[in-house]
């Protein structure tokens, strides 16, 4: 009698989810697997977000690393492991999206400035220099009187440019707890740095 092979499902459940309890527990084949099932849907979803062969690539990695440090956060009861990743792929696309976005708005704001004051223009005057100089002194000042925790998620989020999904993967810290710091700094700053 001929053994008939019944086609094997896209998307295996019950073995995923082992899977990423074994990535949980340091298994690299477990891994290997996970990624040589998922790499296409991952940067298919990742892709469709940002539209950026380069991008896509190096969020399909971020991801990557993400799994193996955070298998330990899936559950079972919360939905299937495929959804699961596709949501990790598609939030950190979005994360790198809105990163772009905003240093285009930067480089948009500064380039604006530059042709604000043409080069060879006259510099400002003193009162304005020094105006300017106490703006910078109070908000440095404001900045010192933050949580060390508070003052670095700021700092990574506005001037290294960081998502703060970034910031939560480089610190090792939950994304709501990253959220929050920059949240309470800046209704700190925002008390005590008033609009003149």
């Amino acid at each position: 009698m001929k053994s008939e092979t019944q086609p094997k499902p896209a998307y295996d459940d019950a073995a995923d989810a082992v899977a990423l309890h074994e990535i949980a527990n340091g298994d690299r084949s477990s891994f290997r697997k996970i990624y040589d099932r998922y790499d296409g849907l991952l940067f298919t979803t990742i892709d469709k977000v940002l539209n950026d062969r380069q991008d896509s690539e190096e969020v399909l990695q971020e991801v990557m690393g993400s799994l193996w440090r955070k298998a330990h956060l899936y559950h079972q009861g919360r939905g299937r492991p495929v959804t699961w990743l596709a949501s990790m792929a598609r939030n950190r696309a979005i994360d790198r999206l809105r990163a772009k976005q905003r240093q285009a708005r930067l480089r948009s704001a500064y380039t604006d400035e530059i042709g604000v004051i043409p080069r060879g223009a006259p510099g400002i005057s003193g009162l304005e220099a020094a105006s300017r100089r106490d703006t910078c002194q109070t908000v440095r000042s404001a900045i010192l009187e933050l949580t060390d925790v508070q003052r670095e998620a700021i700092e990574k989020v506005y001037f290294e440019g960081l998502t703060q999904q970034q910031i939560a993967d480089q610190l090792g810290e939950p994304l709501g707890t990253v959220k929050a710091r920059v949240r309470r700094g800046l209704a700190k700053l925002r008390k005590t740095v008033k609009p003149a």
